[in-house]
């Protein structure tokens, strides 16, 4: 199941990939949100059916082009430009009329605000990784609870959330899928996703790292007869 964009009503839940241009403006977004498209959905799909079929764990796959909006950091930009701009006129040697002097200031905090919403990398430039990842978790562990991830029969859910901003992947198991595969795969797991931004392709080099973690949960939660899709191939879930 992929998603970019979450909702839900109280009679139906389907997930539905949808392209970053439907949302938001293409150019200068997130540089890596561009290969999670449709052909990235089909493709996810056939690599969760693979390994659905040769393990008991049900896998949901969400993609989105950022964890938070961030709404103060284009208020910050705006402050440091107008400072810069208010700085260069106090102290130069030109002369600076007064109404300019003004006009500048107002107009360089605009200037500074609109960049990082046209430039979203500028968004977590200056970010600390560390509000990046715990924006990165909560949103993982909101979708983890609207996706309805617990409602596995044995707690088998895992839930592999790509948020593409930050370049993280966030994956996320349910209480039985965490202690039936060891802690230590689990970190050896979550290394090898972290890395796939790394590559020319994240989305394909995403799934490349899907199939290679198929032996994994083929070991750990083996497949049953009978085997039924818990979790429906579609299911949409706004947030």
């Amino acid at each position: 199941m992929v998603a970019d964009a979450i909702a839900t009503d109280n009679t139906t839940e389907y997930i539905c990939l949808r392209h970053l241009s439907d949302t938001e403006p293409y150019i200068l977004n997130t540089i890596a949100m561009k290969y999670f498209d449709s052909t990235f959905q089909i493709n996810i799909q056939e690599a969760i059916a693979e390994l659905e079929n040769q393990s008991l764990a049900e896998i949901v796959v969400v993609a989105k082009p950022r964890s938070s909006q961030y709404s103060s950091t284009p208020v910050w930009w705006g402050v440091i430009f107008s400072f810069l701009a208010f700085t260069f006129m106090t102290f130069t040697h030109l002369v600076v009329d007064y109404d300019l002097f003004y006009s500048a200031t107002v107009l360089t905090f605009f200037v500074g605000m609109i960049l990082p919403l046209a430039i979203k990398p500028l968004l977590v430039l200056f970010l600390p990784k560390s509000k990046q990842n715990r924006q990165v978790e909560i949103m993982a562990r909101a979708l983890f609870q609207k996706v309805g991830m617990r409602h596995t029969q044995d707690d088998i859910g895992v839930l592999f959330y790509i948020s593409t901003l930050e370049k993280q992947v966030f994956i996320l198991p349910d209480r039985g899928a965490e202690t039936e595969i060891p802690a230590e795969e689990w970190e050896k797991m979550q290394v090898k996703f972290d890395s796939i931004f790394d590559a020319e392709n994240p989305a394909q080099q995403f799934i490349t790292e899907l199939r290679n973690v198929i032996p994994t949960f083929t070991s750990y939660i083996p497949p049953v007869e009978n085997d039924i899709n818990e979790l429906p191939d579609h299911l949409e879930v706004y947030i």
